[in-house]
């Protein structure tokens, strides 16, 4: 669902009487020049963010073979495509007042793509990422071969990302229903069709959006705990799994503390009071887009050495372009 100039989740279809009831989201009461703003000073430091950490994982060999690093690039990854493409279409939209710079339904059928896809695809596999981190730090002996990383590792998130891959390719661009583009409005203003089928609308609300949401809640208030009382109660080094720990918790944080009170009220309303919250939603969706703002630089504090490596190449490139003086 879209605000004027915001990403979501189809959570948000409130399913009453049997059918699908859309809430107008593009009510919300900010000017396009200060969602413009605000999109584009997040937007460019956050772009930064995710590149130097892309960069120094790629760099780093230690780091890019680290198996509780593998999920999370891949959340940074889809992540990093919604904030270059999806929030740069929005900021451009903002700058002509609504109006889509490539009318056609191709564009429109790859933004909600971004908009839907991506962001629920984040939910899903941070979720999968909330449970693997339990596996890595107390149940490592699954790990320690190269057939238990295939089976419990590699295979859940290639299984995951391609089975996400596949539902949201069909229900966007082969779904047996006619899709509807509104070009003056950001995010081509309608919703993709599927969202009027009940059983995907369902499907992809509850299976995408509510049970990873609230899985993510339980996983991470788990880990903590379990860390905490290892800590206290085993004798052993704590310092590596604290950091593991430490690095979820707080992406994790940053989606429960972001998404969750929209996530409640969509409950709510799915519960049969479809007005209630309406009025705060569209604002609790519209600042939504920081949760992929911030999954950076949530990642980069828990690297090590990243500090080092970056002052390093700062000093690599300034005596690279300082002149011989001789």
């Amino acid at each position: 669902m879209e605000t004027n100039c915001t990403s979501s989740t189809s959570m948000a279809n409130c399913i009453l009487n049997d059918s699908i009831d859309y809430p107008n989201l593009s009510n919300v009461g900010l000017s396009y020049v200060f969602q413009f703003w605000f999109l584009l000073l997040c937007e460019i430091p956050s772009l930064i963010c995710y590149l130097t950490v892309f960069i120094y994982i790629l760099c780093e060999k230690r780091q890019r073979r680290a198996l509780y690093n593998h999920t999370i690039l891949v959340l940074l990854s889809a992540a990093f495509v919604m904030v270059a493409f999806d929030y740069s279409w929005t900021i451009d939209s903002c700058y002509h007042n609504g109006q889509v710079w490539l009318a056609q339904p191709l564009f429109c059928e790859i933004w909600w793509m971004l908009d839907y896809g991506f962001f629920n695809a984040c939910t899903v596999i941070l979720a999968w990422s909330s449970f693997e981190r339990h596996i890595l730090i107390f149940h490592s002996s699954l790990s320690n071969t190269r057939r238990k990383r295939l089976i419990f590792h590699y295979f859940p998130l290639i299984f995951l990302v391609t089975y996400l891959g596949v539902f949201y390719i069909y229900v966007i661009f082969f779904a047996s229903c006619e899709n509807q583009y509104d070009y003056g409005s950001p995010v081509c203003g309608a919703y993709p069709c599927y969202l009027a089928i009940p059983l995907l609308a369902m499907w992809d609300s509850v299976g995408h959006g509510t049970v990873p949401a609230f899985l993510i809640v339980i996983l991470n208030i788990g880990l903590l705990l379990r860390v905490i009382w290892q800590k206290r109660h085993h004798h052993r080094n704590w310092r590596k799994f604290r950091k593991m720990a430490l690095q979820l918790l707080s992406i994790a944080f940053i989606y429960i503390f972001v998404n969750f009170p929209p996530l409640i009220i969509n409950i709510v309303q799915l519960s049969g009071y479809s007005d209630w919250g309406a009025q705060v939603f569209v604002y609790l969706f519209f600042f939504s887009t920081l949760t992929q703002f911030l999954y950076p630089f949530a990642f980069l504090i828990h690297l090590p050495g990243v500090g080092l490596y970056v002052k390093k190449c700062f000093i690599r490139e300034h005596l690279r372009v300082e002149p011989d003086r001789t």
